[in-house]
């Protein structure tokens, strides 16, 4: 009998709690928020340049500033892997003792890390040298999917001149 009043109770209570709840969400419901995104166009030349200089450190900046996420996260994380692997072949080639086991020599050992740690490298830069040349290409497919042109600064104030002036023109493509 105590549980039926107990469980009685707290359909009562969620009953007294909802119903209120309800009737404040149906009406802040109607109200309409409007956000308002501003999109730029991305310079396919910035990006390759960020591909190169800060994305040595960490390789997909160049598409992440493109807005290309997946893409760039897939580089970060290849990144990480090779760094990891270098690091495991140096340890490998280093200390083969810690190694050995199973009837395989230091020798043998020595010679997987050093080959784990050249794929490492290979894959470093191979990601690296990726994001350096797919940047710029991930800058313009964002304007042209956004409908957006890329012009440069000194483009934009020589257009309303009527003189024979010619502004400098980015077609940059790899």
């Amino acid at each position: 009998m105590l549980r039926r009043q107990i469980c009685f109770f707290l359909i009562l209570c969620m009953a007294l709690v909802s119903a209120p709840t309800l009737m404040f969400a149906k009406s802040v419901a109607t109200d309409v928020v409007i956000d308002e995104v501003i999109l730029e166009p991305k310079d396919p030349i910035l990006a390759t340049v960020i591909a190169l200089g800060p994305g040595l450190l960490a390789h997909g900046w160049g598409e992440l500033y493109s807005e290309n996420y997946k893409l760039g996260l897939s580089l970060l994380g290849l990144e990480i892997i090779s760094v990891g692997l270098m690091g495991y072949g140096a340890v490998q080639n280093t200390s083969p003792d810690m190694f050995v086991g199973g009837g395989g020599s230091a020798d043998d050992e020595r010679k997987m890390g050093g080959n784990k740690f050249a794929v490492g490298v290979v894959l470093f830069a191979a990601t690296w040298l990726a994001d350096i040349c797919m940047a710029g290409s991930s800058a313009a497919n964002y304007n042209r999917e956004h409908n957006l042109e890329f012009k440069s600064g000194d483009e934009t104030l020589l257009n309303g001149n009527k003189d024979t002036t010619y502004a400098m023109v980015y077609n940059y493509r790899f």
